[in-house]
């Protein structure tokens, strides 16, 4: 909780509070009955056991869907509000404890599932028909839809919240994420849960019909989850083998991920954004892997002909990830990270704003990396030098606000960049004699009197 902003720790606290509030108000107004502490007791343990086994979502921040909330959407449409309230609470606290999570994240995740689900059941209590059968008319059916709008609304919101007095990302960034994550899942979780509620009205253990199909609907979703995780994972393979191919390169991709989501950070991007800028960075030399080590290599300047066959790895590496649906929005980052801001790169000769905001934090964090890296032929340049390279450089290859918050990334990290070690035990294990150049090794020039950092 420490690691919390006190704003962020004030929120879920409220948050918190205004749950227990419910909870006391339930479980006071609640009917006290055996039925109705069976049914409670039946619907906790299901909500307990769903949760206790979510769908990871293939991101860097491992969000996570559960279909739970069909059975909390039932309790809402046949109990109403202080059952709703009860069971929620209960159901998602014993599953936040069996997962071990934090306490604040239990909390929070219990507090905002109560709330959530306390508003849906209100507004079903306030348009259904007096029929509690979710489908007994149009006017029911009109309430469900409106208990979908409400998840939106009241979910979405609790969270954005929490995420943004967390990160200072922005606002609408993070909720636009959320609905576009869990837009497809809520739209058929919900409404199943309206079907489990008829179930339930219309004889109690018939739900047990729609175990099977809640199991598939679960393992459909886990599918897809793990098959865009594996899709990820070969990619970033692919891009280590690019690395590997020469030693004094290894791990570029990796560090110019961490330089470029830094940047991104420090620009206020939200977690959507930033997923698709990491991707990015670790795939941003795919192209490279079907070209031969004499020109990937080369010591010497390139000809024309080899700087033309050069320069087309963007688009290779943009063809590459292109059939990839998990990726679609980082082909254009890929394609255009050597484009320069002054109009004067590659591959097509954008300018300013039109090159992506994702491709302009890559070739800034691409440079860094490039300069500040050791090579066998010469020793990497000092972090201030390479610094002060980019700086000139701003405006004319780099957006500015990518350099200037570049340089606010390296006063938090203490001015020098997390692997300088590394870089410098590396350095002093590479022979630097011009006449042990090897044949297959690529030179970076920085040139003071050039217009261009050449990578």
């Amino acid at each position: 909780m420490r690691a919390l902003p006190l704003k962020a720790q004030l929120y879920i606290f409220f948050v918190a509070l205004v749950a227990l509030v419910l909870a006391v108000v339930a479980l006071i107004s609640v009917p006290h009955n055996a039925l109705i502490a069976l049914e409670i007791l039946i619907f906790t343990l299901s909500i307990c056991i769903t949760d206790f086994y979510p769908i990871v979502l293939p991101r860097e921040d491992k969000a996570e869907i559960t279909v739970s909330c069909a059975l909390k959407t039932a309790v809402a449409i046949i109990f109403g509000p202080y059952v709703t309230i009860i069971v929620t609470l209960l159901g998602t606290i014993l599953a936040e404890l069996l997962l071990r999570r934090s306490w604040y994240k239990a909390l929070f995740n219990a507090a905002e599932m109560t709330l959530t689900f306390a508003c849906m059941a209100m507004v079903y209590e306030f348009l259904y028909d007096g029929s509690r059968m979710p489908f007994h008319s149009f006017r029911n059916a009109g309430a469900v839809g409106a208990m979908v709008l409400t998840y939106y609304l009241i979910n979405t919101g609790l969270v954005t919240t929490v995420v943004t007095l967390t990160t200072n990302a922005s606002f609408v960034h993070i909720w636009k994420a959320c609905l576009r994550d869990t837009f497809w899942n809520n739209l058929t979780i919900i409404p199943l849960g309206a079907v489990v509620a008829a179930l339930w009205l219309y004889q109690p253990w018939s739900v047990f019909a729609l175990v099977l199909p809640m199991i598939a609907v679960r393992q459909s979703f886990q599918f897809i989850a793990d098959l865009q995780q594996k899709t990820k994972e070969a990619l970033i393979s692919m891009a280590d083998a690019i690395d590997q191919r020469d030693p004094s390169t290894y791990q570029h991709s990796q560090r110019v991920a961490v330089i470029a989501e830094a940047i991104g950070k420090e620009m206020g991007l939200p977690e959507e954004e930033l997923e698709t800028i990491r991707l990015a960075a670790r795939l941003h030399d795919l192209g490279k892997i079907g070209m031969s080590n004499a020109l990937l290599f080369k010591p010497g300047r390139f000809d024309d002909a080899e700087q033309a066959e050069f320069r087309r790895h963007p688009l290779i590496s943009a063809e590459l990830v292109k059939s990839f649906r998990l990726f679609n929005e980082g082909q254009s980052l890929i394609l255009y990270h050597h484009e320069r801001y002054d109009g004067q790169g590659y591959p097509e000769g954008l300018k300013g704003e039109e090159i992506p905001l994702g491709s302009r934090i890559l070739a800034v964090a691409d440079s860094l990396d490039a300069m500040t890296s050791v090579r066998v032929y010469r020793a990497p340049l000092s972090l201030q030098e390479a610094l002060a390279e980019v700086q000139r450089h701003s405006g004319t290859q780099f957006d500015p606000t990518a350099v200037e918050a570049l340089l606010r990334v390296v006063e938090h990290w203490g001015g020098k960049l997390p692997w300088a070690e590394e870089v410098s035990k590396a350095c002093d294990s590479v022979a630097l004699k011009p006449s042990q150049f090897p044949q297959d090794v690529p030179r970076l020039k920085v040139a003071p009197s050039s217009s261009k950092i050449h990578v």
